[in-house]
């Protein structure tokens, strides 16, 4: 009998996230943008957004990406220099030390995606990445990982403006803090259930 009124703790325990979660998301930009069309919140519930970066799509007199991972679409930050000066991409729930992704450049780009902890390229400068050349165009798309230290809200992608393709960018989104609540609500029930059947 003891076990049967367990069960529904243990049963809640199980479905509860673990504190070392973190759920990936990739963004793989596969759909047919329209000639200029911003990604902004497209993926917002995934909980990223983007500012001044657009989707790119193949057709028939336009190539140039074909060799993407995800062939269908990729993203570029696009800036005219008046209005539009920056390119970011903002997680909501934090990036915690690394992204992956694809990128295409036919040139080498210094300071090309820097990782800040706060929004819009606000806070702590975490890390800053560089980019080499890897062709002439963009039909040659080369994995890469970004490292670097603590959690990031935001990436500047303002370096990359005008140059660099991107495609499959893969986060691991930091769990919300619900979920650190959740597991330890867990622990607790399974501690004090642990203590009264040793008193029993």
């Amino acid at each position: 009998m003891k076990l049967l009124t367990a069960l529904p703790f243990l049963a809640a325990l199980a479905t509860a996230p673990t504190m070392a979660s973190a759920s990936t998301v990739v963004l793989d930009f596969e759909q047919n943008w329209q000639y200029g069309e911003s990604i902004d919140n497209v993926y917002a519930a995934n909980g990223v957004s983007f500012t001044n970066v657009l989707g790119l799509s193949n057709d028939n007199d336009f190539t140039y990406y074909s060799g993407a991972p995800s062939p269908v679409g990729v993203a570029m930050a696009q800036l005219d220099g008046v209005v539009n000066t920056s390119a970011f991409m903002n997680v909501a729930a934090g990036v915690n030390g690394a992204i992956s992704f694809y990128y295409a450049s036919p040139s080498d780009v210094l300071g090309a995606v820097k990782a800040y902890s706060g929004l819009n390229g606000t806070g702590e400068l975490l890390g800053t990445f560089d980019l080499v050349s890897n062709g002439t165009g963009y039909d040659v798309w080369t994995p890469t990982t970004f490292s670097f230290t603590g959690v990031a809200l935001s990436f500047d992608l303002t370096g990359s403006a005008n140059s660099v393709g991107l495609d499959n960018i893969s986060i691991n989104a930091v769990p919300e803090p619900e979920s650190y609540a959740l597991a330890l609500l867990g622990l607790g029930v399974v501690a004090a259930l642990s203590r009264r059947t040793k008193r029993q």
